[in-house]
């Protein structure tokens, strides 16, 4: 094999959780876009410690080779002498002996930098705290502007998920765009979304009590993800005497925000919306899929995304979907339904003559193509910076 024919090595560090369903699902379709290169030049390796959990571990193997290492466990001894060298000594020497052994070239997607073994990629996912400062202590948007512009610095390149996000890059740190690169994420369906029946329909709506037609909203509970204003809109069609029901899942926790979830909660139980609006929480993926499929409409009624994976996903199925104005939300889906973020009027007035709206059924005959090209993107990202 000549040196033209070798592949190059590309890190990650597989620290994700459940509890971040957007960041699991953005690697896995990642290490797919990799896997289903025409013409690969690159390959994926991804690191996980050894008590990372087991399904989560097999879905990485379907695309990529693993890694195990108790580096990569939290609290291990390892972890504390990683963590230990790097903040006394600033040195990441174990790890690059790990990366080194590996071949690994290039470390994507980590937030770690200034490795002497190979070249750093690093994702931001967003700039939200200079939309919605609110959502955040000072001492937290302090950190975010700190560790970004350190990240960006340090980093040979950076990636965003969307022109928009460039936006706020540009107006965060205009002297850096030359190290940007936009890859726009696109999700791979579960094939098994397309053969769905009115038979599975109904084993759902049994599991979950679900009576009544419904809209669906698959975020998890971080206050900015605007859960409150699809429930005054609920409550403001039921002070008039009309109907719409709402179905949630998602991690019912926002670490930033303890109180938000028991001032829905609360919100509920005041304005006697129990059966206008289930919260299901955490439940089983391949439910999500089921939920979306059967739901009348997928809503995101965020005030802030980098690259929603809902839209995404609802994209590579043809679902339609209730989107908040957001120009993001407009980048990634022309063909939704869109209302003020800001106001229940607005989202109500979309619910109540939903079934009248003339729709756009998305185009998910370039799923492939979307796919293909969200791969190439990565892969000539990885080969500039190997180049430079």
């Amino acid at each position: 094999m000549g040196k033209e024919d070798i592949m190059i090595k590309v890190g990650f560090i597989g620290a994700v959780s459940k509890e971040w369903m957007g960041g699991l699902n953005y690697f896995n379709n990642l290490l797919y876009a990799i896997s289903v290169l025409e013409d690969k030049k690159i390959e994926a390796v991804v690191f996980v410690g050894k008590k990372t959990d087991d399904e989560i571990k097999n879905t990485f193997k379907k695309y990529a080779e693993v890694v195990e290492h108790s580096m990569f466990d939290r609290n291990s001894l390892h972890w504390f002498v990683w963590k230990i060298l790097y903040e006394i000594f600033g040195s990441r020497y174990f790890l690059d002996i790990l990366l080194k052994k590996y071949n690994i070239q290039v470390l994507s997607h980590t937030n770690l930098y200034g490795l002497k073994s190979c070249k750093t990629v690093n994702w931001i996912p967003d700039f939200q705290h200079l939309h919605l400062p609110s959502m955040f202590i000072k001492k937290e948007i302090k950190s975010r502007n700190e560790k970004f512009l350190e990240l960006i610095k340090k980093s040979d390149k950076i990636v965003l998920s969307s022109y928009d996000a460039l936006k706020d890059f540009n107006v965060f740190t205009p002297e850096y765009t030359q190290k940007v690169d936009v890859l726009q994420f696109v999700s791979q369906p579960d094939n098994r979304y397309f053969q769905l029946n009115e038979a599975d329909k109904s084993v759902l709506l049994e599991k979950y009590n679900i009576e009544k037609d419904f809209f669906y909203i698959p975020n998890q509970f971080w206050k900015h993800k605007n859960h409150r204003l699809v429930f005054e809109a609920i409550k403001n069609l039921k002070d008039k005497q009309q109907e719409a029901n709402v179905v949630c899942t998602g991690y019912m926790n926002d670490y930033r925000n303890k109180e938000y979830i028991n001032e829905i909660k609360d919100f509920i139980v005041k304005n006697n919306l129990e059966k206008n609006i289930k919260l299901l929480g955490l439940i089983d993926y391949q439910d999500v899929f089921s939920l979306i499929k059967f739901s009348k409409a997928v809503i995101n009624p965020s005030l802030f995304e980098g690259w929603s994976s809902t839209v995404e996903e609802c994209k590579s199925i043809g679902k339609n979907m209730i989107l908040s104005d957001l120009d993001v939300h407009k980048e990634q889906s022309q063909n939704s339904v869109f209302f003020n973020r800001n106001s229940v009027k607005s989202l109500a007035g979309v619910l109540a003559n939903y079934d009248n709206i003339e729709l756009n059924n998305q185009d998910v005959s370039s799923l492939e193509l979307r796919t293909l090209k969200f791969g190439e993107k990565f892969q000539t990202t990885i080969l500039d910076v190997i180049d430079a």
